[in-house]
């Protein structure tokens, strides 16, 4: 059997009273108030990690003008994707219509969709011919899609970057984004070039201005956030109510009469 957690009197079988035999103190009661407190300052702490956490994410998302402008203006890059980023021509090809052909964002999706084949690129790009063109291709595929990745993960942060430190990372990813898209049409410009070489009659291939625009629309959010390292944001806290007091006056009166 237990003991009575007052005294520590060893309790028989027969002793299934609420009452320690010895003592006379109410075990079921003993110690309310204290577990009551303990829970309550527990319930406290965790309420006020929680509600520093809100009050941050506040400040950061709609906490002023300019957290408002840096939350639109960082998704606006990733809808610059829909402009022209590159062209392809197709003339001259027995038995195939000319075509030209307006790379974006929604046509990459289609090409990888409908018609990407790894095993078909793997053979075209282990040519002797068109290698080193398709490389560039490939890489600039790649850029792109790490630029897009890279861009959405900091209109994430935007959301929580309430601290200047937190702010100085939101420059260093704008920059590795606007940076991977520029990346991106330097390496099309090289398969442009290599492809012509191979193919001067039948492809021809150029970067379009919307990569680079798309680049250039990291430059306002990489500003905002430099005013905010500049000019931290004050994150105003909520005063929460302290429950462990609230807690010690609602004790219930058997605890006390317990002891």
């Amino acid at each position: 059997m237990a003991n009575c957690p007052k005294c520590n009197a060893h309790l028989k079988i027969t002793d299934w009273r609420p009452e320690c035999p010895k003592c006379g103190v109410n075990m079921v009661y003993y110690g309310m108030e204290e577990r009551l407190l303990a829970d309550a300052e527990k319930a406290e702490a965790e309420h006020a990690k929680f509600q520093k956490g809100l009050d941050r994410f506040k400040a950061s998302a709609i906490g002023g003008k300019r957290q408002i402008a840096r939350i639109v203006l960082s998704i606006i890059p990733v809808l610059g994707l829909l402009l022209p980023l590159a062209s392809i021509n197709l003339s001259n090809i027995p038995y195939y219509a000319d075509k030209a052909i307006n790379v974006n964002i929604i046509t990459i999706v289609e090409f990888f969709m409908n018609y990407f084949d790894v095993n078909g690129l793997l053979g075209v790009i282990g040519s002797g011919i068109v290698g080193t063109p398709f490389i560039m291709f490939a890489a600039s595929i790649v850029c792109l899609a790490l630029s897009v990745v890279v861009g959405i993960v900091n209109f994430g942060r935007n959301f929580c970057s309430s601290k200047a430190k937190s702010c100085k990372k939101n420059i260093a990813t704008s920059v590795v984004s606007m940076l991977l898209a520029i990346a991106s049409g330097v390496t099309f410009a090289v398969f442009a070039s290599g492809i012509e070489a191979v193919f001067p009659t039948f492809i021809s291939a150029s970067v379009g201005f919307g990569i680079f625009v798309t680049a250039a629309l990291h430059l306002p959010v990489i500003f905002l956030n430099a005013n905010l390292v500049k000019n931290p944001i004050v994150v105003k806290y909520k005063e929460l109510p302290d429950y462990s007091a609230q807690a010690a006056e609602e004790a219930p009166a058997e605890a006390v009469a317990a002891e």
